[in-house]
Order: structure tokens, then C-alpha cells, then sequence
């Protein structure tokens, strides 16, 4: 039978333990692994370099990044598809991972290894998430990468390819953009990348943070007869995949296709992993196994809520620009039904949804509950669970007032838990950014970023309405 996300979520590395039938597998703390002769193991020889537990995980993320919608399999656990997933101690570390790839390729042609001949080289990015840019802005000197920042929807196609060097290694791009919300034209980037030869080419690299591989799934292609959008996808697991704010985890997958024509990428990474020695602790990858059994059920929940806070909020006397992928009124709403993976089409459509989404008209909205399923499903797709939005006349003292009188959402940093989290980036996440940077990139001192809950919606708009009153004051 096939088996769709939420399967191979429960099931892909997740085999019973053959000696006892536990079901749940067996945590591997060990640092070290006996050997039957002189390099003759059993898969392991130390923790740093390979783990029961992380190749588990591994395995897991494999198949819901690139696996597709449905695979017939006699067993789910099975249902893993030709990718390679690269497990890190952190988003950052799995950032800096892949900086050093680019670096070490091969002047002449991206293709290198990881025999560390060749530095510099380029990376084409957008630069809206403060911890990718302050590393290729700070800490990636040493591998003499030069990184330019593009704002892709502004310069078009003429634009991109003009920005794409012979020496470009790496097109990096967040959908959606962080803090604002801006969808990249992906699809476009992808059409003049792949354009190019495949050999030597730049890899398409896609922070895909924001929505999981549960809504978007950039390594995986609409049909056989074409080619994914990206090449590799970053992913801080640390946000929704772990979806409880107690993991500190980092990742990167490459698609079957690019691992089959760029095999040295699959031979660097894991070389890198091993002696950069950023390696996830075993409780943590344990950990995440268990978190990524409900994704699917949790990232529902939050993108209903975020879509309804979105509604909410558009219509708030106090509130001057609300921004959600997923409204019918963001101006990115277009573009993102492009990018709806089929785990959250099927999702969907057994909620009720038509898709693609077309606008309702006034007499098909008239009389609905507003509490109802079939009212939320006129205001859009839930597409993640992230909102930003700006306070009218707004400072950042009074978005620091607003965001402190809350009393279930929490002012903190960081995203995708189960808890709602509130923040403002001029002053928090984006502190580090030059004020010019803030100002091109539209984070206002009054921007607030929201990363909505499971929590009920009723107690979340009461939070906010209490806020809205402090401010108003």
C-alpha cells in the first residue's frame, strides 16, 4: 500500500528492537563500538564519525524531505528514496557546513571535495535571517567565500542570471524570508540554475525552516518528467521539526538526483560533518525522532491558527500591515500555491479545501460562522505558523510594551514550538543587522514577529486584545 507523510513519519527508522519488540528503538549513548578484527565493524567504529541513533534520524529526515507523496513499499519503514540528510549540533553549525563546502569546490567547476584544495569562490543569497548573514558576513572569512545579497523578486530574471558568476557556487534562498515573509520567486531561480550545465552548475540551496517538509517539500518534484526546484534543503530542526523548544538541531538534505550527478557533495558533507565535529548528541536526535511523529497533526494546527490571527489582525484598528504567506491578501499568496508539497494538498483537501484556492465571493462568505471550518477555509491556506505584523504609530518601545503585557504568548526568541512566542526583531533576532540593512529589508522598530501556537484561538485573540489595550493605553 502507499504510504504518505504522517506514515513514514511514525515508521522510517523507527524499526522494533529485534532482541526485546520494543517499539520505540533503542537510544545508542555509546561514544565508541567494539570491532570483530582490525576495521572490521558493524557499522560503527566511534560516535563522532557515525551513531545507531543519528543515522536513524538521518534515514527519517531522508525520506520526508525527498521521498515522494505516496510510495508503494511492502514496509514504510522502507520508504526512504536515494537522498542523503546531514544531521548537525545546530542550525548554525549546519550553516557553516555547508559554507565550507562551497569553499573547498574546485575553482574550476564547483565540484570539488574535501582534500581542502581550492577556497573563495561565491555565494548568490538573500540575506533576511540574521544568523545565515552574520556568518557569511563574519565568521566565513576564512574560507574566502564572497557572498552577494540579492533581493530576487525586485531584480526579475534579467537580474538573477546577471548576478550568477562563473564562480558561483551556492544560490541560498528562505522561503519564506525571515522576519517578513517574502516568497522568492523559487521556481524561477530554479529554471535558470538548471539552465546551466548540471556538472558544474551552482546548487540551489532552500532554508525551508519556516514550514518543515511537511508543507513544502523543494526536493521533491510536481511529476517524474521534471526535475525538483532546489538541490539541498536547510532546515534548523530546532523550530517545528522538534515543535517543543528543546532541541538545538541543524540539518541539510540533498536530493537523489543532485547526489546521483554530484557525488562528491555527498562524500564532502559527511567529511565535513565528521571533522568540523559539530555532531548532534544522541538524546537530541532521539528526541527528534519522536518529535517528527507528529508534524503533520501539529503544523495543521498551527497554520489554522496562524491563518485565522492573520484575519484577525488585518482587521485591527491598532495594527498597520500584517504579513502571512497564507492570507488571500498577502501579496506572496499567488506564488505560494505553486509550493504546497502534496502531503498538505492531501491535508487539505480532506478539510474541505478546493485547490488551487480561488476567492469566495460575498455570497458564499455570507452567513458563515466565523468560528467554522468552512469560514477559515475563505481566508486562505494555512502555510506555516509564523505572522509578522506592524504596530501603527509604532516604536520599538511600543512594541516591547505590547509584546510584555501578553500573558500566554511569550516574549522570547526562536519559533515553531507548540507555545506561542512573540518577538521583535530590530531588537532582538536582527539586532546584529546594520540599520541600513534593517531599514532596505523593511524590519521597522514596530515589526513583530508572531510564531502562533496549538494553542485554543479564542485565548490567543483575548491575549492579544489585552495587549492591544495596554498599548492603546
Amino acid at each position: 500500500m502507499p504510504h504518505h507523510f504522517a506514515t513514514r513519519a511514525i515508521h522510517v527508522g523507527s524499526n522494533p528492537d529485534p532482541a526485546t519488540g520494543a517499539v520505540v528503538p533503542t537510544l545508542s549513548v555509546a561514544t565508541t563500538f567494539k570491532q570483530d578484527g582490525i576495521n572490521k565493524l558493524r557499522g560503527f567504529d566511534y560516535s563522532r564519525s557515525g551513531n545507531p541513533t543519528r543515522a536513524a534520524l538521518e534515514e527519517l529526515l531522508t525520506s520526508l524531505e525527498t521521498a515522494p507523496a505516496s510510495k508503494t513499499s511492502p514496509d514504510a519503514r522502507q520508504d526512504a528514496s536515494g537522498g542523503d540528510s546531514f544531521v548537525f549540533s545546530s542550525g548554525s553549525a549546519a550553516t557553516a557546513a555547508v559554507g565550507i563546502w562551497a569553499s573547498l569546490s574546485k575553482a574550476e567547476g564547483g565540484a570539488g571535495g574535501a582534500d581542502g584544495n581550492g577556497g573563495g569562490g561565491h555565494v548568490l543569497a538573500v540575506n533576511d535571517y540574521g544568523g545565515t548573514a552574520r556568518f557569511f558576513s563574519r565568521a566565513a572569512g576564512p574560507t574566502k567565500l564572497e557572498v552577494t545579497y540579492l533581493d530576487m523578486i525586485e531584480a526579475g530574471e534579467a537580474g538573477i542570471r546577471a548576478a550568477i558568476r562563473p564562480d558561483t557556487r551556492l544560490v541560498w534562498l528562505e522561503v519564506p524570508t525571515n522576519p517578513t515573509l517574502l516568497i522568492h520567486p523559487l521556481p524561477l531561480v530554479s529554471r535558470i540554475v538548471k539552465s546551466l550545465p548540471a556538472e558544474t552548475r551552482p546548487l540551489i540551496i532552500v532554508d525551508t525552516t519556516f514550514l518543515s517538509a511537511f508543507n513544502f517539500t523543494p526536493l521533491v518534484a510536481d511529476s517524474p518528467d521534471e526535475e525538483p526546484l532546489a538541490d539541498i534543503a536547510y532546515s534548523s530542526l530546532s523550530k517545528y521539526a522538534s515543535g517543543h523548544s528543546d532541541i538545538i538541531l541543524g540539518s541539510v538534505t540533498v536530493s537523489p538526483q543532485t547526489a546521483m550527478i554530484r557525488p562528491e557533495l555527498i562524500k564532502s558533507l559527511r567529511f565535513i560533518q565528521n571533522s568540523f565535529g559539530a555532531c548532534p548528541s544522541p538524546h537530541d536526535c532521539h528526541l527528534l525522532i519522536r518529535s517528527l511523529k507528529t508534524l503533520d497533526a501539529r503544523m495543521i494546527k498551527h497554520g489554522l491558527n496562524a491563518l485565522r490571527i492573520a484575519s484577525y489582525l488585518s482587521k485591527h484598528p491598532q495594527v498597520d500591515s500584517v504579513k502571512y504567506p497564507g492570507f488571500k491578501e498577502d501579496i506572496g499568496f499567488a506564488d505560494i500555491q505553486k509550493l504546497l508539497s502534496a502531503s498538505l494538498k492531501r491535508q487539505l483537501e480532506f478539510l474541505g479545501w478546493s485547490l488551487p484556492w480561488s476567492d469566495p465571493s460575498e455570497k458564499q462568505v455570507e452567513g458563515l460562522n466565523p468560528d467554522s471550518l468552512a469560514y477559515v477555509r475563505t481566508l486562505g491556506i494555512p502555510f506555516g505558523g509564523v505572522v509578522t505584523f506592524t504596530l501603527k504609530n509604532g516604536s520599538l518601545e511600543t512594541a516591547e510594551t505590547f509584546c510584555t503585557s501578553l500573558k500566554i504568548v511569550t516574549l522570547a526568541e526562536s519559533l515553531g514550538g507548540v507555545e506561542s512566542l512573540i518577538e521583535v526583531p530590530s531588537g532582538m533576532t536582527h539586532a546584529s543587522l546594520p540599520q541600513a540593512t534593517l531599514d532596505k529589508l523593511g524590519i521597522t522598530p514596530s515589526l513583530v514577529r508572531f510564531s502562533v501556537g496549538i494553542e485554543d484561538y479564542d485565548d490567543l485573540v483575548e491575549d492579544l486584545e489585552a495587549a492591544f489595550a495596554a498599548v492603546k493605553g
